[in-house]
């Protein structure tokens, strides 16, 4: 693959030089920065970010933080160069320093790089979000072409980290072939192996490509066929893979040369009407993955075996608006696999590229997805159950849906309602044990029993106040009726170094309701 992409750069630099020669003086240089500022005070019960134990009642925090996000943009005709920089601060000190890298990540707080403490004069705590060049190819077609650190935007889909969003290295080219179809190729090094094991190099040479085609056959409608390949060679990103099913990503991929090959073909698409919208979304996942078997009840320990892949995921969205009103429902379902299927030959369970935790962020959720507080989610810290990461939970999957309603009082007041209810495609096995980078084992192996598929039922309140130019409030709640699928199991010492005492013998955790209530001031410029 690496050749192909050095030929691919090739190519554009003949092109670039074969182009005629433009005579026309260059235009100015021209600088600008756009971005944002949150300031948000959040108060959650139950959420359980560091001691994953969701049925303690008292497990309460309360919080003051702020975000800032920063775009530089060099633009010059055409052609620009974007810096992104991004700021998360807890209010005060939550750490045995000012921020995560000289102190403990997990008592400086979840998501954030640190806390502010007394004189606020904090080290090291700049994000690099994007760093990458972006210019017209100058061939016949109209084509736009972006190197280095980026986002995924809408090179895959429309809809919102159904399969990659957030940001990525690599390569992007966008051609315009008409005004109303557009072909997106697009390159991922996900990870790079310089020159490899024997130099003392532990990543593999894992990268995706991935090819959309958006077109629009009539007004009203917009189609985007997908097709991506990622390879893996041992282990590889979180984003990527999670631990699910207790087949643990350190130890079942650490051998170097295991081999995950991962398709991924389907649609998205939107249909507009007047009022209505529907924006169906069908992806189809198939491949091959090999790893290490580490229980004996699901194989000889030591040996690899190689996984079919073979997992589906739908999300249909629909929408009625009509003057002040909103109306939306939506119903989605990722397969997955039974208990006492053997993860280690089997996987029936979606996996995305990457989310960037955004799976249903657009929807209005604040437990199940990211809300206007998005550093709090349900199982923030297991990638496999969270579920705005691997979109499933654990290996079982996950279907349900809901209905929300927004309503603007005045242009600048909207006041909002829903309901959304989950349920795991196939029953969880609520005796497993929740480790640290494997997610749920279930108890028994292939002789496991599944005895649960509710996940639970969240509400949600919400206003925005627009109430000068470039602020805006925004204030919203909300409260999950926990299902019995989230209960589990936990060892002591699991997970992110916390030591689970407080379990006896026979407890359980991931029981009880979750609570969570938010305001959020941002200034956008």
């Amino acid at each position: 693959m690496r050749r192909l992409l050095v030929l691919a750069v090739t190519l554009v630099a003949v092109l670039g030089i074969l182009a005629p020669p433009v005579m026309a003086q260059a235009p100015a240089p021209k600088v600008t920065i756009t971005g944002f500022i949150d300031q948000i005070g959040t108060y959650t019960r139950n959420m359980s970010h560091y001691d994953f134990d969701y049925s303690r009642a008292n497990d309460v925090q309360s919080y003051g933080r702020t975000r800032g996000r920063f775009d530089v943009i060099g633009e010059v005709g055409k052609a620009k160069a974007v810096l992104g920089i991004e700021l998360d601060m807890y209010y005060g000190q939550t750490g045995s320093s000012d921020n995560n890298i000289q102190g403990n990540a997990t008592s400086a707080g979840f998501g954030a790089s640190g806390g502010f403490d007394l004189n606020t004069d904090s080290r090291t705590i700049f994000e690099l979000k994007w760093l990458y060049t972006e210019f017209p190819l100058p061939i016949p077609l109209p084509t736009t072409v972006r190197l280095g650190a980026q986002p995924f935007s809408t090179l895959a889909t429309d809809k919102l980290a159904v399969y990659a969003n957030g940001d990525f290295p690599g390569v992007a080219m966008i051609f315009d072939i008409t005004p109303a179809a557009k072909l997106n190729l697009t390159y991922v090094q996900v990870e790079e192996s310089l020159t490899g094991g024997r130099d003392g190099f532990t990543r593999g040479e894992d990268w995706a490509v991935i090819a959309s085609f958006g077109f629009s056959p009539f007004k009203g409608l917009d189609i985007k066929p997908l097709y991506s390949f990622f390879e893996a060679k041992g282990l590889t990103s979180g984003s990527a893979r999670q631990g699910r099913g207790g087949v643990d990503t350190a130890a079942s991929f650490g051998r170097p040369g295991l081999t995950e090959d991962r398709h991924t073909i389907g649609v998205d698409a939107r249909f507009t009407a007047g009022p209505v919208t529907l924006q169906p979304t069908v992806l189809y996942q198939f491949g091959h993955r090999e790893a290490v078997v580490q229980q004996a009840a699901y194989g000889t320990v030591g040996t690899i075996e190689k996984a079919d892949i073979s997992a589906w995921l739908v999300d249909v969205r629909a929408g009625f608006n009509v003057g002040p009103l909103s109306l939306g429902v939506m119903g989605m379902i990722t397969t997955g696999n039974k208990a006492k299927t053997n993860p280690y030959k089997d996987i029936n369970f979606f996996q995305p590229l990457d989310t960037d935790t955004s799976y249903a962020a657009d929807w209005g959720t604040q437990i199940f997805s990211l809300g206007i507080d998005y550093f709090n989610i349900l199982n923030p810290n297991i990638g496999g159950l969270n579920p705005g990461v691997a979109i499933g939970y654990d290996k079982y999957g996950r279907m349900g849906g809901g209905a929300k309603v927004a309503y603007a009082i005045t242009p600048a007041f909207t006041v909002g309602a829903g309901g959304t209810a989950f349920w795991t495609h196939k029953s969880v096995d609520t005796d497993s044990t929740l480790t640290p980078t494997g997610g749920l084992l279930p108890s028994g192996g292939t002789s496991a029993k599944g005895d649960s598929q509710y996940l639970g039922t969240e509400v949600n309140l919400s206003a925005t106040y627009r109430f000068a130019p470039g602020l805006a409030l925004d204030v919203a709640g909300g409260y999950l009726f926990s299902g019995e699928a989230l209960a589990h199991r936990t060892t002591v010492g699991c997970c992110n170094g916390v030591t689970a005492t407080q379990f006896n013998s026979g407890d359980k955790a991931g029981v009880d309701n979750v609570l969570i209530g938010t305001a959020r001031v941002r200034y956008s410029f």
